[in-house]
């Protein structure tokens, strides 16, 4: 499995948070044959299972979210124009001028309309746009685009990649499902007598509205321990106040409040094992992730947080390295098949 190619399929996908069971042919189609299920469930969350073919065998969740930040349509105004609210946390500052996706009943492509600097008014160029301010030009007449959109219609950024130089990639939606593009490679590369238990792969719903998904599906699934997977901020010139990750320095594993210190450690350990390159970030308090619910599931789930890092988070052109993606794969293959873990956390 093409690790790369992985993660484009994967990313260009739609599943703007509470649109996840819309994909769910197309994500078969793409990673179902490394599973031996795939199920969806009323949250939207996708759990695929691939079993180790041993009895009583320990419970390993690996998660990471499905869902990407996008818009919702509100209104369709005369001459074409839609106007949307948020979805997640959308920063109206990268959306003037941008290209969106309406996946109404078939996608209608349309800009963001920004105005002109000769039509504005002394005073008003600083002034930051409110996303009820923004229209969205199709180029239809409102009666044609009445037939195609309906209120309430999911709105994405348009999937458009390309590559920068020292193998980084840019596009939208790599938060996060680039990491679940990782952890789908590493285990396409192991077979099930490698496993140290049957891994469940959770592709959980509603992240980006407050970790709704991997609440639900970590009590249903009920793992002896978890790894979540997630980017996080890579270090860029302008944010000094904070320990970030540069790129091409691998996994970030996260000492993280909410996460179990003896895993992560354990995690740590792996990674000078099988010398996967990595750093480590402290995280005092909330992570910003699933692992502030999964670990709270029943009666707790010991549980670790890796993270990717990336730039431009949160835009339709977030930057990732290949070369950390190739880290957390290997880093996923080394955790679903550690019999150290398994003896240490399996109930």
């Amino acid at each position: 499995m093409n690790l790369k190619q992985t993660i484009l399929s994967l990313c260009g996908l739609m599943s703007v948070s509470g649109n996840e069971k819309v994909a769910s042919q197309e994500l078969e189609r793409i990673i179902g044959s490394v599973f031996d299920e795939h199920k969806v469930d009323p949250m939207g969350n996708h759990w695929f299972v691939k079993k180790c073919g041993r009895e009583n065998a320990p419970k390993i969740l690996i998660d990471t979210h499905f869902d990407e930040i996008g818009m919702m349509v509100t209104d369709i105004k005369d001459g074409g124009f839609i106007t949307m609210t948020s979805v997640g946390g959308v920063d109206t500052r990268i959306l003037q001028s941008g290209e969106v996706v309406i996946y109404g009943k078939e996608p209608v492509y349309g800009v963001v309309s920004s105005t002109a600097p000769h039509f504005r008014k002394p005073g008003e160029s600083d002034k930051l746009s409110t996303m009820e301010e923004l229209y969205v030009d199709t180029g239809y007449t409102k009666e044609t685009l009445e037939t195609l959109v309906s209120l309430g219609d999911p709105v994405g950024f348009k999937p458009v990649y390309g590559e920068l130089l020292n193998d980084r990639i840019f596009g939208k939606a790599f938060d996060a499902k680039s990491c679940g593009a990782c952890a789908v490679a590493g285990l396409a590369e192991i077979s099930a007598d490698e496993l140290a238990g049957d891994v469940y792969f959770l592709f959980s719903s509603e992240e980006e509205l407050g970790c709704r998904g991997a609440a639900t599906a970590a009590f249903g699934i009920v793992p002896d321990y978890a790894l979540i997977l997630d980017v996080t901020h890579a270090a860029v010139p302008e944010v000094k106040n904070r320990n970030l990750s540069p790129m091409e320095s691998g996994v970030v594993v996260e000492i993280a409040a909410p996460t179990d210190r003896g895993l992560t450690l354990m995690i740590k350990d792996l990674c000078d094992a099988k010398e996967i390159p990595y750093t480590v970030q402290a995280c005092p308090g909330s992570t910003g992730t699933n692992a502030n619910v999964i670990g709270m599931t029943a009666d707790g789930i010991p549980s670790a947080l890796c993270s990717l890092p990336l730039k431009s988070m949160h835009s339709s052109a977030e930057v990732i390295s290949l070369k950390d993606a190739e880290a957390l794969k290997e880093l996923v293959k080394a955790f679903a098949t550690s019999n150290e873990i398994a003896e240490v956390y399996a109930r």
